[in-house]
């Protein structure tokens, strides 16, 4: 029957070719099986570009290979038999099939035997055809029959379906799927995994997934992506060889901005925002969820140590601490650089003679990775000789004194101690000692492993010379004596003094008076052998003595004031009545008023007598009782030219009337008594110095 179908293959071959070549005539391009039945209104004829079937050693039972075919591709989701029927919509076509497993290759795979063929029916006879029970054969050549055997399939497991138009007719078919298992597919796809790194820090990450990706899902921007760990490289793209030459993908390369180079524990990690606006579908439409995670791990091997050195004036032992990452690790090998080798992951070793030598670290992993790592070290055995000389002296405060060293040894720090005056790092310093005295100074020499050595001489440094002077007194006067005295710092041997009325003296003191108040200047220059000279000036003010004359002495009334004016305006003024003004304003009498007057302790002084010109007193009560005591009412008073003086009783009548100070009232009116009571009193008089006093008041007679 087979023989009859391959005739009328070839009497149609011309009339298929015709037709245009469909994607899905490949593998590559294979329909998604996303549901459990599918009605083809037109067979297919012809066949792809691809030749998945034509390889050496093909033992499918499609003994003709593709023939007007297509393929279909589904993942399954749920586990069990799977039943197919491919349901001719003419029952007198012949079509012949075979499904392979792509679970662990791809469609490439076909032709290598990677993907095997699970399912194959080449049988001869029309009508349905596919894998029902009880059926056994799990391949049928051209004499077997239409139906296979179930196919047992596993969750996650990827299978492609050929379906070959034998008959070559136009008719098309219906395709079904049934039986336990479940291959439409409404899981989304998940990742795998990631190839491992290999001796390299790795800049592209090999994904796989768990079932066909579509091509049109994978941002080629590499924005369905991003890296979570211990360092964080942009994605800057991504692709999958498989997309150049088909419709899905299986495994796609993530290109890195940068390489990976820290190791550590890494994610993998998925996003939305690319410009497809998905992360990646299968061939159903069902998307990856951006919550999926592929962690990898970065171990590359990478030789780092570090070193401790433990010195002395007699050789240098390194101790060396293996700081390599990686985790296979497993060859450790040190070169010292003298002929000395290690396979310990930490060393240590002596180096006993000067010299510079390279450490070289290499190390080795199970995968047969290697990196390495040197430093240059250098070693010395030759203790350091501190020496240093002196500038030729004699030495003088103030003025800078230079040191050389010269010291021996190799990678020499030196240190100077100018006697706890100051210290320097410079090998050849200058230093400057602020006050005369003996001083030790030290070098002390330290070599680069921390031999040292110290070395110490004595100089007697000079005072420097600082000119000064006094003047005494401090405080000068016109015509008052000014003794000048040198002060000065050091050992001066010639001393000039020059300034206002002085002439080259040479003396370290003299005296002078200057009888003009003023400012004047005097110079001092002094020097030596050994310092440099210096000199000082100051300025002397010689002030006036004041005059003061508050003139002769006076008489004032009780009741009288007087003005006196010490003069001197900008003068410090002092008074016997703790005035310090220039004018003060005297009352009481007698009295002697005194004023100093001082002009910055130039001072003079002068008194005057102010003396009483007119007195009087009128008590105010007598006690005419002939004790002996206060019988008399008088009008106490002196120096009078002129006085009237009348007492009045509370009728208005005159009591009493006198023109003579020295006759009192007795208390009586025409020889009798008067009461006790109050009287009033008038006085008029006229002193020798023509004062005029007028007085009237009020009296009480007490009995």
């Amino acid at each position: 029957m087979k023989i009859k179908y391959h005739f009328l293959f070839a009497t149609l071959f011309i009339f298929g070719k015709a037709f245009a070549q469909l994607p899905e005539q490949d593998c590559i391009y294979a329909i998604p099986v996303c549901q459990s039945s599918y009605f083809q209104g037109n067979s297919y004829v012809s066949d792809g570009p691809a030749t998945e079937l034509f390889y050496p050693g093909n033992t499918s039972c499609l003994i003709g290979g593709e023939e007007n075919s297509v393929w279909y591709i589904f993942t399954v989701t749920g586990a069990g038999d799977l039943n197919m029927q491919i349901a001719p919509n003419s029952p007198g076509d012949d079509y012949d099939w075979a499904i392979y497993n792509l679970t662990n290759s791809d469609c490439a795979g076909i032709g290598t035997g990677a993907s095997p063929e699970v399912r194959c029916n080449y049988s001869a006879i029309p009508g349905s055809t596919g894998m029902a029970p009880p059926y056994l054969l799990t391949s049928v050549n051209a004499g077997g029959p239409n139906q296979c055997a179930p196919l047992p399939v596993l969750v996650g497991e990827t299978y492609t379906l050929l379906i070959n138009n034998h008959a070559n007719t136009l008719l098309g078919y219906t395709l079904n799927f049934s039986g336990t298992a479940v291959i439409y597919d409404t899981v989304p796809p998940t990742p795998i995994g990631i190839d491992p790194f290999t001796c390299k820090s790795p800049d592209t990450l090999h994904l796989y997934l768990s079932e066909p990706i579509r091509c049109s899902s994978l941002a080629a921007d590499g924005s369905d992506f991003y890296i979570q760990g211990p360092s964080t490289p942009a994605v800057i793209k991504a692709y999958s060889a498989a997309c150049n030459l088909g419709n899905f993908f299986t495994d796609c390369y993530i290109i890195l901005g940068t390489p990976i180079t820290v190791n550590g524990n890494y994610n993998l990690r998925f996003k939305i925002d690319n410009p497809n606006g998905d992360i990646l579908l299968d061939n159903c439409g069902n998307e990856l969820r951006f919550q999926d995670t592929v962690p990898f791990v970065v171990a590359l091997a990478e030789a780092k140590f570090d070193w401790l050195f433990y010195n002395t004036c007699h050789g240098d032992s390194i101790s060396l601490i293996d700081l390599s990452t990686g985790d296979t690790i497993d060859v450790w090998q040190w070169d010292f650089g003298d002929g000395s080798t290690s396979t310990l992951p930490s060393p240590g070793h002596l180096y006993p003679g000067t010299g510079s030598y390279e450490v070289t670290f290499f190390i080795s992993d199970t995968s047969g990775c290697v990196s390495k790592d040197s430093i240059l070290i250098g070693t010395y055995v030759e203790p350091p000789v501190s020496s240093f000389t002196v500038s030729t002296g004699p030495y003088c405060s103030g003025i800078p004194i230079d040191f050389f060293d010269t010291s021996t040894g190799q990678g020499v720090a030196v240190e100077w101690n100018f006697a706890g005056s100051g210290t320097s790092n410079l090998s050849n310093p200058q230093f400057t000692f602020p006050t005369g005295g003996t001083y030790e100074i030290c070098l002390y020499t330290t070599d680069s492993i921390g031999c040292s050595d110290t070395s110490c001489i004595t100089i007697t440094v000079t005072q420097g010379l600082v000119a000064d002077f006094t003047v005494s007194p401090k405080t000068l006067c016109v015509g008052q004596e000014v003794e000048v005295s040198d002060a000065s710092l050091g050992n001066p041997t010639t001393y000039i003094w020059t300034g206002d009325g002085i002439n080259g003296i040479t003396s370290t003191s003299f005296t002078i008076t200057y009888n003009t108040s003023g400012t004047y200047q005097i110079n001092l220059f002094i020097s030596s052998p050994s310092c440099f000279p210096d000199s000082a000036t100051k300025f002397i003010t010689v002030y006036d003595y004041p005059v003061v004359n508050l003139g002769p002495d006076t008489d004032i009334c009780i009741d009288e004031t007087i003005q006196l004016d010490a003069g001197n305006s900008d003068y410090y003024h002092l008074w016997s009545t703790g005035e310090t003004t220039r004018f003060i304003t005297v009352n009481l009498v007698p009295q002697e008023v005194s004023v100093l007057v001082d002009n910055f302790g130039c001072s003079a002084r002068d008194t005057i007598d102010n003396g009483s010109a007119c007195p009087f007193f009128v008590p105010n009560a007598f006690t005419p009782n002939a004790d002996g005591v206060n019988d008399y009412f008088y009008v106490i008073t002196d120096g009078n030219q002129e006085f009237v003086f009348s007492i009045y009783n509370r009728w208005g009548q005159k009591v009493f009337a006198t023109t003579d100070p020295e006759i009192g009232w007795d208390g009586t009116f025409e020889a009798a008594p008067e009461e006790m009571g109050v009287f009033v009193y008038e006085l008029k008089t006229i002193f020798t110095n023509g004062t005029v006093r007028i007085r009237n008041g009020n009296i009480t007679l007490i009995r």
